[in-house]
């Protein structure tokens, strides 16, 4: 018998002659899933093996014997020939390489069948769908890393819910394989437990319940698999490999990379989070919508947490001028180009704001996502303004593209102005040498885009002209598409502990203060991502509640106000910087009058930018 067909399995050191292929075998193979003292670990290592090609299945394997020995095949042709000392029978049709006589019996059958009826498509799945998934998300000849994972659950892993191995393009944000993750698990999580499991309760931990190392989180798969495989690293982390994964580990680790990762759920935060009004809290919030003004009546006044008396003196006071949507924002024109960029400018002392003109190349854009210089982006627009305002036909809009650029403008300088309002929460919580704050939270870097030649396709603009400006876009850099919810449109209940929660809770309630009473964030929101080099999160598409309830799309005015004063209830970070003293809950409406009157007295930045001849945009 020649040695040159001989094929070796390193994992229990046999050699099939008739297999094809390197790596392990059949039985090896089906081992490797499941742990060593598990019932199916045993039930497969009972099963036979043919010697010929290795393949192994519980049932229908041919046994020969051959003087005193008991030889056992797969049953296909070639095997059985194989056979040292067993003559050949004649067949009367070609062989099928490790296929028993049933099986190809049953195929051809079933070819039969299939030639007699015409089936279309039964799969949604596109090529392009397919290919994604075969490439694990990345881009053709990118590198792809083997994640393997399990459940764990305090201290002991969760077989229950499953466990995997799928390769992962090295491009691919960890955040983005958690969350997929999660939304597998969740299927029998749900099941088991009556709600789902959602991305904010499970953390990314290494096997044997390992920490990751520091602000590494945020990193993509193969800069996670970079940090973890340094020569300080390697043996605590990558080559930690539990038995139930060594034989993949082996195959892969000469490839793109081996990781044995664990799914870490937090049962206690997860139950915390499910109560009797958490579906009220997710389907009960209404779509933003341009609200009225709504009258605050004596039966809906909110309650006063704490007396008016004496407090004039401790309350949060700030230079803060609220203004609300007229029309565009002045913009300070510079140069031309094919996509104009639009920064949003806040003033560091009041919050006053503009928007600041720049100029770019070319940039490559498809329906959702922009790129410059390899740095990707994702592009928004509106679609409806209002809950009447639907795409009736193709490149049309049902808003004229100066409704849609105020309130697109509304949205990067709601962005703005938080991320104003955060550098003033954090201050002041340095300004009371408070430390237990979560300071790795941020908005999201912001501007706007117009397009100024020739429209995209999925502007839903027909040509661009001098009566017929093109749409506007806001623009920020692509992150996980995991999202971490903490308050919604009418909804702002604490129902979370942990600090990072506490932190948004208590940013909330600041902005209540610092706005001198006439604003408050809603719909808060973020992505895990690195903040200052840290892992983070960074919120985006928030919506704003103000007095005038004329802040852009899903101010509700009044009731936003009182929806947020009625649901809120200071936590721990709240108390450690006194907001219930220095920005105390209840509508002090004299108080609202007396900035109102300053306003009127005082010219507003876009008067005085009139003024001076830098309001309009000019044209080169």
């Amino acid at each position: 018998m020649s040695t040159e067909n001989t094929s070796h399995c390193n994992d229990c050191d046999m050699s099939f002659p008739q297999r094809e292929g390197d790596g392990p075998c059949s039985k090896c193979v089906k081992l490797a899933a499941h742990p060593r003292d598990s019932a199916d670990y045993a039930d497969i290592a009972t099963w036979d093996q043919c010697v010929m090609c290795g393949i192994t299945r519980r049932n229908n394997m041919h046994p020969t014997v051959q003087g005193d020995s008991r030889i056992i095949t797969c049953g296909s042709t070639l095997c059985k020939a194989a056979i040292p000392g067993i003559p050949q029978a004649q067949e009367s049709r070609p062989a099928t390489h490790n296929v028993p006589r049933p099986v190809t019996d049953l195929s051809a059958l079933t070819r039969q069948r299939f030639k007699r009826f015409n089936h279309g498509a039964t799969s949604t799945l596109q090529t392009q769908t397919l290919l994604q998934h075969e490439r694990g998300g990345g881009e053709p000849g990118e590198v792809i890393v083997m994640v393997a994972w399990q459940v764990r659950i305090k201290k002991a892993l969760a077989s229950e819910f499953g466990q995997g191995a799928k390769g992962w393009a090295a491009s691919v944000l960890l955040q983005d394989v958690k969350a997929q993750l999660t939304e597998q698990v969740s299927i029998v999580w749900q099941q088991r437990r009556g709600a789902p499991l959602l991305s904010e309760h499970v953390s990314i931990r290494w096997a044997g319940n390992k920490m990751p190392v520091p602000n590494s989180l945020s990193l993509t798969v193969g800069e996670f698999y970079a940090v973890h495989s340094s020569t300080d690293n390697s043996a605590i982390y990558v080559e930690n490999v539990p038995s139930a994964w060594k034989s993949l580990a082996a195959v892969h680790k000469r490839k793109g990379g081996f990781m044995a990762l664990e799914l870490y759920i937090d049962s206690e935060s997860w139950a915390e989070s499910v109560d009797g009004d958490i579906a009220a809290s997710l389907l009960g919030s209404k779509k933003r919508s341009i609200a009225e003004p709504a009258a605050l009546s004596a039966a809906k006044r909110p309650r006063a947490l704490h007396s008016m008396l004496n407090q004039s003196n401790m309350r949060l006071r700030s230079e803060f001028r609220p203004s609300g949507l007229s029309g565009p924002a002045p913009v300070v024109s510079r140069t031309r180009t094919t996509l104009k960029r639009m920064d949003c400018i806040v003033d560091p002392r009041t919050g006053d704001m503009q928007f600041e003109s720049s100029f770019a190349g070319d940039f490559e854009t498809t329906p959702s996502f922009l790129s410059d210089n390899g740095q990707s982006y994702v592009v928004k627009r509106f679609y409806r303004l209002t809950e009447d305002s639907e795409n009736t036909a193709p490149n049309t809009l049902p808003f004229t593209v100066d409704e849609h650029l105020v309130q697109i403008q509304a949205e990067a300088m709601r962005i703005g102005l938080g991320q104003w309002f955060m550098n003033a929460f954090f201050q002041h919580a340095r300004n009371r040498n408070v430390t237990a704050i979560d300071f790795n939270i941020a908005f999201t870097d912001a501007f706007l885009a117009e397009e100024i030649e020739s429209p995209s396709p999925a502007s839903g603009i027909p040509q661009i002209t001098a009566e017929s400006p093109g749409i506007t876009w806001l623009v920020e850099p692509k992150r996980s598409t995991s999202v971490e919810h903490f308050s919604y449109t009418l909804v702002h209940k604490s129902r979370k502990r942990d600090l990072r929660s506490s932190t948004i809770y208590a940013f909330a309630h600041f902005v209540w203060g610092h706005s001198n009473q006439t604003m408050i964030f809603a719909d808060l929101q973020g992505t895990p991502a690195l903040v200052g080099r840290k892992d983070g999160l960074v919120l985006f598409d928030p919506m704003t509640h103000t007095v005038g309830g004329n802040s852009g799309i899903g101010d509700f005015g009044l009731e936003g106000i009182n929806s947020f004063i009625r649901d809120h209830s200071c936590g721990d970070v709240c108390n450690r910087l006194a907001l219930d003293e220095v920005a105390p809950l209840i509508f002090d409406t004299s108080s609202n009058e007396e900035q109102e009157e300053e306003q009127d007295n005082s010219p507003s930045p876009g008067d005085t930018d009139s003024a001076n001849g830098e309001g309009e945009d000019s044209v080169d």
